[in-house]
């Protein structure tokens, strides 16, 4: 499904199939949007999760097991290598269309409860605005549709890319107060102070982290391409998103920066967790604009 924006000649391209993901977004005249693995996986399987949405949890529930409400709950092992329930449940889900205006598109997911291991019926929207201004604007909406409170979060898992740039190019800037280093199944083990720390360059480190964010209403995330001078600016509230995982993939030449509403294992730690009551709704929103 694509969607463009005549006055500004910017446009995207949805997978309905698989989870509305992005597949590709031009913003400018740049195409931003890579999806590492696909040239040997489909996008319903890539290993890589680019683009996917991160919902009810973000990224792992170690050994998939959590308890919530005085009630344990075993989900499926779907990161086997690790042992542990990853990237929630719509990262691969069908989604169909609400409403599609010129330059917009709203789609949905109704989950039901059908996991019994997360057996909390919910709806979650997806709103996509191509602006006048230049940007594209993603907004996330989530409503707990059952009798009972439900445990939530929220992430995004894009990978961004600038055309003709390696690692060496590029770099990212934004304002995390601490970094968690992880144990060996990929799960927060430490968090580490970064004393005020700002920018990291790909080609000086290895960059695969959650960090926690200052609180700001308008948190800037500034994604740089050195070689050509221009960069790639994401918004958000670090209040309502108040974690960015940053990881650069070995053997490509993006960057994926993913906004969360909790960290990693949240079912676990309550690290962010929200607990959605019955009827009640979230909302937040990112934006994507070029800059120089």
């Amino acid at each position: 499904m694509e969607i463009r924006n005549t006055k500004t000649g910017n446009s995207l391209v949805i997978d309905l199939k698989v989870g509305a993901s992005l597949t590709e977004l031009n913003l400018d005249g740049i195409s931003l949007i890579d999806l590492p693995g696909n040239s040997t996986h489909a996008l319903s399987s890539n290993p890589y999760h680019p683009s996917a949405l991160l919902t009810p949890w973000v990224n792992r529930v170690r050994n998939g097991n959590y308890s919530f409400k005085g009630k344990n709950y075993q989900l499926p092992i779907t990161e086997p290598a690790l042992g542990n329930a990853i990237h929630g449940l719509l990262a691969r889900a069908p989604f169909t269309i609400v409403e599609k205006l010129e330059n917009s598109i709203t789609l949905e997911h109704a989950y039901n409860g059908e996991e019994p291991n997360y057996p909390f019926p919910f709806t979650f929207r997806y709103l996509y605005t191509l602006t006048d201004d230049g940007a594209l604007v993603i907004t996330f909406e989530a409503q707990n549709t059952g009798l009972t409170p439900l445990p939530f979060a929220c992430g995004w898992h894009p990978y961004f890319q600038f055309p003709d740039t390696t690692v060496a190019d590029l770099s990212i800037k934004f304002h995390p107060t601490s970094r968690f280093i992880s144990d060996s199944q990929m799960i927060p083990l430490k968090e580490e102070n970064l004393q005020g720390k700002t920018e990291f360059i790909f080609s000086q480190e290895k960059v695969d982290h959650v960090f926690r964010l200052e609180p700001m209403a308008n948190h800037i995330t500034e994604f740089v391409d050195k070689k050509h001078q221009r960069s790639l600016f994401l918004e958000q509230s670090s209040i309502q998103f108040p974690f960015l995982v940053v990881f650069q993939p070995e053997g490509y030449n993006s960057v994926a920066i993913e906004p969360m509403t909790a960290n990693t294992d949240a079912f676990n730690t309550g690290d962010g967790l929200i607990e959605l009551a019955p009827s009640e709704a979230f909302s937040g929103q990112i934006r994507l604009s070029i800059g120089k």
